[in-house]
Parts: C-alpha cells; sequence; structure tokens
C-alpha cells in the first residue's frame, strides 16, 4: 500500500474539483477501517449493511474513485487496509494539516472550489454552522448522529432527490461518509467530496483566534 503527503493529496483534490470528470473522494477514519475489517465487538459493532457499504468503497477500483486514511495509524490499521485493498491511499487530514499549519491555504481551497459553487452538503452539523463556507443556493442534509449506522439508505435516497440539482455532493460526517460515498456513487451522477472533520477543526481554530 502506498500512501501519499499531505502535499500531493490538496494537489489531487484540486485535480478532481478542476476537472470535468466525475469523480469521489473518500476519507476513512480508524473507526471504519476496523468496522471493514469486522475488529470492532460489543455495543460499539455496526451493522452488517453498514460495514459491507464501507467495504464496497475501499475494494471500487475505478480511477475516479480515490480514498484517503490518515497518515498517522498504526502498522496495524495499515494492515487491515491492505488486506482489503492494497492500493493508493491519500492523506485523510490533509485539510487539518493546512488549517493548523497554513491557515490562509485552507480558505483559499475552500472559497476557491465551495464557497462560490452550489451543492448539496451531508453534515451531522446544523446548517447555519457551516453554511457560511458554501454557496448561498447550496441545499443541506443533516444526518441525526446517535443512529446514523441505520440512515445510509434514507440519506441516499434524499441525495437521489436532489441529484439533478446538483454537480457535487460534499460530505461532512466522518466514518458515515465512508458508508455511504459507495451509495450515492451507484444511485446518482453526481461527485462527491469528502472533507472529514475539517470543517469542525476550522470552526474550532476559528474561535480559539
Amino acid at each position: 500500500m502506498k500512501t501519499v503527503s499531505e502535499k500531493q493529496t490538496i494537489i489531487k483534490a484540486t485535480s478532481l474539483l478542476e476537472s470535468k470528470d466525475r469523480f469521489c473522494f473518500v476519507t476513512y477514519t480508524r473507526s471504519a477501517i476496523f468496522s471493514a475489517s469486522g475488529e470492532v465487538r460489543g455495543d460499539k459493532k455496526p451493522p452488517k449493511h453498514f460495514a459491507r457499504s464501507i467495504v464496497s468503497g475501499l475494494t471500487n477500483n475505478n480511477k475516479n474513485f480515490v480514498k484517503a486514511i490518515p497518515l498517522e495509524l498504526s502498522g496495524l490499521t495499515a494492515s487491515k487496509v491492505r488486506e482489503i485493498n492494497d492500493e493508493i491511499f491519500y492523506d485523510a487530514n490533509y485539510l487539518d494539516y493546512y488549517i493548523n499549519n497554513s491557515y490562509d491555504v485552507y480558505k483559499i481551497f475552500m472559497n476557491r472550489y465551495f464557497k462560490e459553487q452550489d451543492a448539496l452538503v451531508i453534515s451531522f452539523q446544523n446548517q447555519s454552522l457551516i453554511s457560511r463556507n458554501f454557496g448561498d443556493n447550496s441545499s443541506y442534509i443533516q444526518v441525526p448522529y446517535n443512529d446514523f449506522y441505520d440512515k445510509v439508505d434514507s440519506i441516499t435516497a434524499q441525495v437521489s432527490e436532489f441529484s439533478t440539482g446538483y454537480s457535487l455532493c460534499i460530505l461532512d460526517c466522518p466514518m458515515f461518509s465512508s458508508a455511504i460515498a459507495p451509495k450515492i456513487w451507484e444511485k446518482t451522477n453526481m461527485s462527491i467530496m469528502d472533507l472529514g472533520k475539517s470543517l469542525t477543526l476550522a470552526r474550532s481554530f476559528h474561535k480559539a483566534k
């Protein structure tokens, strides 16, 4: 398995967003990877349909279905990824890096690709907390955090209703994103951009300034 640095990842993300080709950029948390490999036990174990959806994304070999993992994950976690798909993985925390180390780069990236573009945004957060990052005509679907395991199909159905009006779907729902991204890819013609936890981190960074 080859991993790619945060600088190479932002270049890749930029090229995807600049391209006219449909794409999916999806991030995988440690919990998502262990769920996919069947390592999560007890009350925290997700339903089988949720884990299967994560696996379907990890094993998707379409060149425009791009996957990212936190590069600081332990060797054990990386070995679980290799068991599922031994290919190139980008840095899931590349925007977090720029928020912490070069906030101006983060702001330029967000303003250039999302502030002026109308999109469908799927988030754990309230619209009021994240709307300033997106175009005025963007639409929002809020995912209930307390039972998101059972919301993959219903949220996918809602996305399908918006798919004729938007070409881009933004994901702001770590772990849930890794299960729903393959479904959106299968059911719609939208491009998918997973922002991981960057919007939450950016809001905290801004408050602390």
